[in-house]
């Protein structure tokens, strides 16, 4: 491809690598590998490629005829309807790009000002006088179209407005508190372990039903409903599928049983799975799409999308994983519309997270099967410098574009340098591909434009699960806001939260595009409690279920990896709730409530035991919940996560969280652990299953996660550090 043969040549000039360590006692040894350029050779290359041809016959979701320079404010309650533009768009879209281009540079006023940045000048109120020469030059370069495939793009308004929702805690998008002290273990969680083949206390975490394609309802497999769940030892590089079942319609937690890990008990660290999804295929078999990652290079976390077959069996009341076989890659990023891993490993790994992981299955009404995955836009819409001129990036009327577009391009202090990097190298998007209908072997036929994609605002939303619901179709995503570019405004959820997790949803008419974002920016879920209480949650998922076509059960886990929460605390499933669909765009938070690990909605699952209203009860009475301190957030650190507690690090006296007049007090006092939630008192040992590897599966499948544990340790060394970067990983 000519593309990346040019994109290659690029990053080849681009300059090596400088390693910054520190030179003090810390928890522990680190190094820092920071980029050495100041400008992006990378982003010159990608300003110079011709925009190419879409793969796909479906029109580009966004037109340019939203991106307006006067637009008010949006609306948090409802879908913002079309704004008036302005005098300058109607100019611009009156022409083609290359008269567009002619005419931004056909004049300039006695300030240097070419006609475009005249007209932002004028809109914003700027006192032309007092521009300095960089601002006039960054003014110059903005480019008010932008016809490269973007989907649904998530705009810098969109992001502030998640922003306030969240400071707000509006009931309609808040989490819901859960019963900190009903919390327990998943029993079937003690089970053995894929590496070391022993009984261990596992944490879960992300999880997903075996689900039919087309409808989203969980599907009933000989009487079982059937899960696929992440699982792994605390404190260890262990991140490996098992499958657990229960009785379909059971909604009792305790009732979950294991069969096993699904690709057997010879694994190590190397060898590794993530998320995905699964659905039946016509003969009783599950066919499952997850995330292969492959870290032998320098530890960079290479994923793919990947596909196997599990068979299966009924022995007496249990189910026995019987074999595994076809399991093979299916996609690894095409460079164009989805950034390849070579294009990743010679970007800044720093600030530019890798993604191509988290397929979800789905059928349209045609029989046509895709897969929706998370991924970062390729050549076609690429990461750079220039999306940082692209005005259709910001959403806002010419104030609001203009303030954040000389924060982010002037770079006038450390944060400012921060943000001006994230912003380049920011480029998650929501990836559709369309399969092969055999079910076992399928193989990606079509590879198609972006649903949505976050180019200068955000750098990773995850997860992404997709289902028609009604007459349209709905897609959602979980993300943490401290991927985002605008540090200033998630470092406010921080303070004031606790925790930056997210869920954003999109709908459309159609499976393959044009979507518009839920309660007008996109939120639909926002934290409710600090990152490293017993009550926090993360990866959330939603799901029809039968009987309802404006409610889906949203289910999620506990995000207490390596027990932050507190000894004996591992992860764990969480309650799941109800999540009103409105037709005109909008969501509600119910107050419906099941028991942990609920994946079908009914009277047995229900459990309003575990839903309280109060702060304080959803940080339960375990007085190891409470000796936690939330430290000074560190902005620079573009992999920020967590908050440190005092097995860590010495901190005398007390401190405060507050969220507007309810205010709990932490204390550093130690404390005895509560005892542990029950286990089974015969834990789970399910048998070998017999892996069938294709000679298709010749890379290693790993990942290296970071730890909660390890994370909650090294938010004081960051600071000490100033811009900090390293290789991106996915964060639990």
């Amino acid at each position: 491809m000519k593309e990346m043969k040019v994109r290659k040549k690029m990053y080849k000039s681009k300059k090596g690598w400088a390693v910054a360590t520190l030179a003090t006692t810390t928890l522990f040894a680190t190094n820092v590998v920071a980029s050495a350029d100041t400008t992006d050779t990378a982003s010159t290359a990608s300003s110079t490629q011709a925009t190419p041809a879409s793969a796909s016959a479906m029109t580009t979701p966004v037109d340019n005829k939203e991106v307006v320079l006067n637009t008010p404010a949006q609306s948090s309650t409802t879908t913002p309807s079309k704004t008036e533009e302005s005098p300058l768009l109607q100019q611009a879209q009156s022409t083609d790009d290359d008269a567009t281009t002619q005419k931004e540079t056909a004049s300039t006023d006695e300030q240097g000002l070419n006609e475009v940045a005249q007209q932002i000048a004028k809109e914003a109120g700027l006192d032309v006088n007092n521009l300095t020469a960089k601002q006039i030059e960054a003014l110059n370069k903005v480019k008010l179209t932008d016809n490269r495939p973007a989907g649904r793009k998530m705009t810098y308004k969109d992001f502030d407005g998640i922003v306030a929702k969240s400071l707000a805690q509006d009931s309609r998008y808040a989490i819901p508190y859960f019963n900190g002290n009903k919390i327990k273990n998943m029993p079937a969680a003690t089970t053995r372990d894929a590496q070391t083949g022993e009984v261990a206390d596992l944490d879960i975490w992300d999880s997903w039903p075996v689900q039919d394609p087309k409808t989203g309802y969980v599907q009933n497999w000989n009487g079982y409903q059937l899960v696929v769940a992440m699982m792994g030892e605390p404190y260890k590089n262990d991140l490996h599928l098992y499958l657990l079942y229960n009785k379909y319609g059971d909604g009792k937690f305790e009732n979950w049983r294991n069969a096993g890990a699904i690709f057997g008990y010879n694994s190590n660290s190397l060898l590794q799975q993530w998320s995905g999804s699964a659905t039946l295929n016509s003969d009783g078999s599950v066919q499952l799409f997850y995330t292969q990652v492959d870290t032998t290079d320098q530890n960079s976390n290479h994923q793919k999308l990947a596909t196997a077959t599990i068979n299966l069996a009924v022995e007496g009341d249990e189910v026995k994983i019987k074999s595994v076989e076809n399991d093979r890659v299916i996609f690894e990023g095409d460079g164009k519309k989805y950034q390849s891993y070579e294009q990743w490993t010679q970007s800044d790994r720093g600030f530019d997270n890798i993604a191509m992981r988290d397929a979800h299955i789905i059928e349209d009404d045609n029989g046509n099967r895709y897969l929706i995955f998370e991924a970062s836009t390729g050549l076609d819409n690429y990461e750079g410098e220039d999306q940082i001129y692209n005005w259709v990036n910001y959403g806002g009327d010419a104030k609001y574009n203009v303030d954040n577009f000389f924060r982010l391009s002037q770079s006038v202090d450390a944060i400012g340098e921060n943000m001006n990097k994230r912003a380049r190298y920011a480029n998650a998007a929501l990836g559709i591909v369309r399969i092969s209908n055999d079910e076992k072997r399928p193989e990606v036929v079509e590879v198609l434009d972006p649903l949505v994609t976050t180019n200068m605002v955000s750098d990773e939303i995850e997860r992404p699960n997709a289902f028609k619901l009604g007459d349209k179709y709905y897609v959602f995503t979980a993300s943490r806001l401290n991927h985002g570019t605008n540090v200033e405004q998630w470092t406010k959820v921080d303070q004031q939260i606790g925790d930056n997790v997210v869920m954003l949803g999109y709908y459309s008419d159609k499976l393959t595009g044009d979507y518009k974002p839920l309660n007008g920016d996109g939120t639909v879920l926002t934290a409710s409690v600090p990152a490293n209480w017993r009550t926090a949650t993360y990866s959330y998922y939603a799901v029809p279920f039968e009987g309802s076509t404006d409610k889906v059960l949203v289910t999620q886990y506990m995000s207490n990896r390596s027990e932050v929460a507190g000894k004996g605390m591992n992860a764990t499933l969480a309650p799941s709730f109800l999540l009103q669909i409105n037709p005109d765009g909008t969501t509600q938070v119910l107050g419906e409530m099941t028991d942990q690990g609920a994946w079908i909605w009914n009277e047995e699952s229900r459990n309003q035991d575990m839903l309280v209203t109060s702060l304080r009860a959803a940080a339960s009475d375990a007085a190891h919940d409470l000796d936690k301190v939330k430290p000074a957030t560190d902005p620079l650190n573009p992999n920020y996560y967590g908050y440190t507690n005092l097995d860590h690090v010495n901190m005398p006296g007390k401190a405060a969280w507050t969220n507007g007049e309810t205010t709990v007090e932490f204390t550093n006092t130690p404390t005895t652990p509560a005892t542990p939630s029950t286990k089974h008192e015969v834990p789970n040992t399910p048998g070998n299953p017999v892996h069938q590897p294709t000679n298709e599966n010749k890379l290693p499948q790993t990942g290296n996660k970071n730890e909660a544990g390890v994370l909650a340790g090294v938010t004081f060394v960051l600071s000490a550090m100033g811009l900090w970067a390293a290789p991106k990983r996915r964060k639990y």
